[in-house]
């Protein structure tokens, strides 16, 4: 980084930590704040939210779908706010913050073989970075390098804090490999729900009632690699408490056709965002692309 560059991160960076030493209450606070300006100043994507519910859920009244749009822009200030407090945050207190309910699941599938946890920009997902604090195997969080170098610092640094290793999408095989090479099982954290590159698509599947396509990455490792598979689905317990429930979806062994994993990883979150949508990102430009001769809908 260049001195700017270095002098940028340590700003951003202290600034962040002090934030985090606040109380609770004025932190929410500023929360509530940044909500109200997204949502009625800067009307942050209102366009897009309100076009992916209304495609999303088509049988709901348009009060309903308000009703999910405006809770939606109240929890994307708690989680601004909740993931510049993890740049201070204790063990303890990220123990606390997010719970898992039945961690002896994923103690006996990193037995004998590497795992896959499925995860999704639902609830406060930048909390798992602490899951390494309840396992002795090593865990990678895989992400997509961003443009601005300070930002990538920034991130690099908070998901590395309790001993995950962040890992770029394009390295996670070869970081992989070489943990297994070494004895390991490595846990790999990959959030699955992200739009792919056009060049990427093999075939789009139903999800949301909508032709939707999905990374093939997740499914190309475990197949590949002959690890287990989890969807990790988190729920809001209160502001701030999250607990953890896991899901197996393919154990590594069974033998399975093209996209069946990838298919139960859509199903499951689906589930997850009916229950409670207001927590799913409906800001991203999910559905980007359709289906075309080259890229059939398989429902």
């Amino acid at each position: 980084m260049t001195w700017w560059q270095k002098t940028a991160f340590g700003f951003f960076w202290c600034s962040a930590w002090l934030f985090g030493r606040m109380p609770a209450w004025y932190r929410y606070g500023v929360g509530d704040l940044v909500s109200l300006i997204l949502y009625g100043v800067v009307r942050y994507r209102r366009g897009v939210v309100a076009d992916n519910l209304a495609r999303s859920f088509p049988e709901k009244s348009t009060d309903e779908r308000k009703t999910i749009e405006r809770r939606f822009y109240r929890y994307l200030g708690e989680v601004f706010v909740e993931t510049l407090s993890l740049v201070s945050m204790t063990e303890r207190q990220l123990r606390r913050a997010m719970t898992y309910d039945n961690i002896e699941l994923i103690d006996s599938l990193t037995a004998d073989r590497p795992l896959i946890a499925a995860m999704s920009h639902y609830c406060q997902w930048e909390f798992t970075i602490g899951y390494q604090l309840f396992t002795p195997h090593p865990v990678k969080a895989v992400y997509h390098p961003l443009s601005s170098v300070v930002a990538e610092a920034f991130y690099k640094k908070m998901r590395s804090r309790f001993g995950t290793k962040p890992v770029t999408m394009k390295a996670t095989a070869r970081e992989m490999l070489r943990e297994i090479k070494a004895g390991n099982n490595p846990i790999v954290a990959l959030i699955s729900d992200q739009t792919p590159y056009y060049a990427g698509i093999r075939n789009f599947i139903s999800f949301l009632g909508r032709p939707t396509a999905f990374f093939t990455g997740m499914e190309k490792l475990a197949l590949s690699l002959h690890s287990s598979v989890v969807f990790m689905a988190i729920r809001r317990v209160r502001r701030g408490r999250y607990a953890v429930h896991f899901t197996l979806l393919y154990d590594g062994v069974e033998q399975v056709d093209d996209d069946v994993i990838t298919r139960r990883y859509a199903a499951a979150l689906e589930q997850l965002i009916r229950e409670r949508p207001e927590y799913w990102m409906w800001s991203h430009k999910r559905w980007k692309h359709s289906p075309d001769e080259g890229h059939p809908y398989l429902p």
